[in-house]
């Protein structure tokens, strides 16, 4: 048994340098940052190894800032999040601004957390010089026995903090199994405003990811953990990616980037689609970016209730998308309805499915017989009146499943020819859900 990894989030009002003090103890950039109040709105996760004698892993959780009986209704459900996430902490850093002084917001947030003191550590953010260090006085009086001026930009005071941490956390760290272990990571993906965080919420029964009928309110990357027939799953919800060329600020360039992030770090991703628009062109740029970076692909149509349909509406819709998608039409599709959950348990069965295709090997025997007497054979390639020699072929890695055909004249074989090796591959072997890449090498 290993221990169990203990969780620390960081809470305070809007602007007070909450997403930098995470990107300094994760130590790479998770979260986005930018000068702005309200830019993290759900909760962010990173595992971090601290530098401590021991090499302690925490959970750190980044939070968004937190106004108590706010009036907006995203305020009202960034609230929310807030609180699910000091419910489920082992420890607290409440962060406050030493420049702007105590403000009332900071005094509503310390009664909240009082009733939790042991677990809180207050940091008082932004103190950059000895001679800030008047600024710090104020926020004695909020009563918290763990007190530490830090600037998270600068690098002051964060070993201090830390060490205040491993404090808070050591009395309750227990044993459990090892949380990264037998996870399939899942990235779920699409453009803006089709349902992603509603799919995940749906899954989990609770609000673990803040959802809102405003196109792109998930702006970061938010890890979930959830178990299924006793397989783990870690699902990805991320930003909806829209158009490059549409997109200006440096905050929605910054959220495709961790949305793209999020792909490379998944084994099976899931493209959602809006099912009263399914197959956009920025689907099928999302699509192509999934399939570039050779990672398993299901694709989600959502809304699926909202769709006045017949027996054959489905099949239609399934039709329209392969013909758009034709790059990706060993994709599985399945219709799913957040607000009903209809079919959403279905969709794990088949992430296993894909994941065990995405990692499997074919027998360089059974390969190369297939290939010789079924591919090579049944259609030889003919370039300047002479065949082309295809020696042998074998699987030279999975994720996705790749495979090195050796001939006497690789310069020769066009585009065309590895489509038609890369469907009869398909035809025999399937790999349903995984992209594949055949590669044309010279045989010496």
């Amino acid at each position: 048994m290993s221990k169990r990894i203990p969780t620390v989030c960081i809470v305070g009002r809007p602007n007070v340098g909450k997403s930098t003090l995470f990107n300094r103890l994760v130590g790479r950039i998770k979260a986005i940052v930018q000068d702005t109040p309200g830019v993290t709105r759900d909760r962010i996760y990173e595992v971090a190894r601290l530098n401590d004698p021991n090499e302690t892993l925490v959970m750190f959780v980044d939070t968004g800032g937190f106004v108590r009986d706010a009036s907006d209704t995203i305020m009202q459900a960034v609230a929310r999040q807030v609180e699910f996430a000091v419910q489920e902490s082992d420890a607290i850093i409440f962060l406050v601004d030493g420049r702007a002084g105590l403000l009332p917001q900071d005094e509503e947030i310390a009664s909240y957390l009082r009733p939790m003191e042991r677990s809180v550590v207050l940091a008082v953010n932004k103190i950059d010089t000895p001679g800030q260090e008047p600024d710090v006085a104020d926020f004695y009086q909020l009563g918290f026995e763990r007190f530490c001026p830090i600037s998270a930009e600068h690098k002051v005071g964060i070993d201090p903090l830390v060490d205040d941490v491993l404090e808070l956390i050591s009395a309750k760290a227990g044993d459990t199994d090892d949380e990264s272990e037998g996870v399939t990571k899942c990235a779920i993906v699409g453009r803006p405003n089709v349902g992603k965080s509603s799919i995940v919420n749906a899954l989990l029964g609770e609000e673990r990811v803040l959802v809102h009928d405003m196109a792109g309110t998930t702006r970061d990357a938010t890890d979930t953990a959830v178990k299924v027939n006793k397989q783990d799953y870690l699902l990805i919800d991320t930003a909806g990616i829209r158009r490059r060329s549409k997109v200006s600020e440096f905050l929605e360039k910054q959220s495709i980037m961790i949305a793209e992030r999020s792909i490379r770090r998944s084994d099976v991703t899931l493209l959602v689609m809006d099912a009263t628009d399914p197959a956009t062109s920025q689907d099928l740029r999302i699509a192509s970016v999934v399939v570039e970076q050779g990672k398993g692909l299901i694709i989600i149509v959502n809304k699926w209730d909202l769709v006045e349909k017949d027996e054959s509406t489905m099949g239609a819709v399934i039709k329209d998308i392969k013909l758009k998608m034709a790059f990706a039409t060993f994709a599985p599709i399945v219709f799913v309805s957040a607000v009903t959950k209809q079919r959403l348990l279905k969709m794990f069965p088949l992430i296993d499915a894909v994941d065990g295709e995405c990692d499997r090997r074919i027998g360089t025997g059974v390969l190369n017989r297939f290939m010789q007497d079924e591919v090579f054979a049944r259609h030889p390639m003919i370039k300047r009146h002479k065949p082309v020699k295809f020696y042998f072929t074998t699987q030279a890695s999975v994720r996705p499943p790749t495979f090195a055909v050796f001939t006497n004249r690789p310069s020769e074989v066009d585009d065309a020819y590895v489509r038609y090796i890369e469907s009869r591959l398909r035809e025999e072997f399937s790999f349903e859900g995984a992209p594949i890449r055949v590669l044309i090498r010279a045989h010496h």
